[in-house]
């Protein structure tokens, strides 16, 4: 483990130096630029960070591509091949890491781990690539959509118990929901506006369903919590009466015996 410490913060040093010593190269080379109102100058930070960024990309750019192939479109979607080769290592990776064989070989299950993404992406096509990301690029917009209005209902139902004040509040969400579809130029835009009006207005005229929903799971917490603290009281008891002195055996088995019942029907109730 301190061998470990040691190579990463070797390594961070490393970067750190190298970052500072081209980023020293990088403003000693960049243009002075009088600062406004003639009170001296400075270099353009931009344009240094940018040079460093070009720099990086033109450095690691071979080095993918010789990993992770992209030479039939030029590099293009590299950095995207590099993530799904990380993504797929990592599932790879605990996949593997919960077979005992792997686990006592650590030098083999990094081996495996990263052969399999790299056979599995090296030799991908730009149509499946472009079909894979176009799932996370559905998966990102649904989440994305969704989330607004899952903050919105939560909220209603956590703010206030009167249904007047959500029945407000949806009104509130739809008439501006059914602004933006009115509104929107592209059609794609417009129907994910139009349904999420027409789920609001769902939500709207069930507020009542929906809230007593919310309630009994409040509840169910509340019970939750309630027979965790009793089954915690009980084994607190039950440690007492092992070490408590001068109590007749039958008395004690008799009280144990309560105890023990009374934590089986506990348990059935989680």
């Amino acid at each position: 483990m301190n061998n470990k410490k040691k190579v990463f913060k070797t390594g961070l040093l490393l970067i750190i130096g190298l970052f500072l010593i081209f980023n020293t190269q990088i403003i000693s080379a960049a243009p002075y630029y009088p600062s406004y109102g003639g009170g001296g100058g400075g270099f353009n930070i931009a344009q240094g960070s940018q040079q460093l960024i070009d720099f990086f990309v033109s450095w690691a750019t071979p080095f993918l591509q010789a990993l992770l192939g992209g030479y039939d479109w030029t590099g293009a979607l590299l950095f995207e091949r590099f993530l799904i080769f990380i993504l797929l290592m990592s599932i790879v990776f605990l996949s593997l890491n919960n077979i005992d064989m792997f686990k006592e070989k650590k030098a083999v299950l990094w081996t495996v781990a990263i052969i399999v993404p790299l056979l599995s992406i090296r030799f991908i096509d730009f149509i499946w690539l472009n079909t894979i990301l176009m799932q996370y690029q559905v998966l990102g917009i649904a989440l994305a959509g969704i989330l607004p209005f899952i903050i919105y209902l939560f909220f209603l139902h956590g703010v206030s118990d009167h249904a007047v004040v959500r029945k407000i509040g949806w009104i509130f969400f739809i008439v501006i929901y059914f602004g933006l579809w009115v509104t929107s130029e592209a059609e794609s835009y417009g129907s994910v506006y139009f349904w999420t009006m027409l789920i609001a207005l769902v939500f709207l005229l069930m507020d009542g369903t929906i809230h007593r929903a919310f309630d009994r799971q409040r509840w169910r917490e509340a019970d939750r919590s309630q027979v965790v603290a009793a089954l915690t009281e009980i084994g607190h008891e039950l440690n007492r009466l092992d070490e408590s002195k001068g109590i007749p055996e039958p008395v004690l088995r008799k009280e144990r015996r309560k105890l023990m019942k009374r934590r089986e029907y506990l348990q059935k109730q989680l």
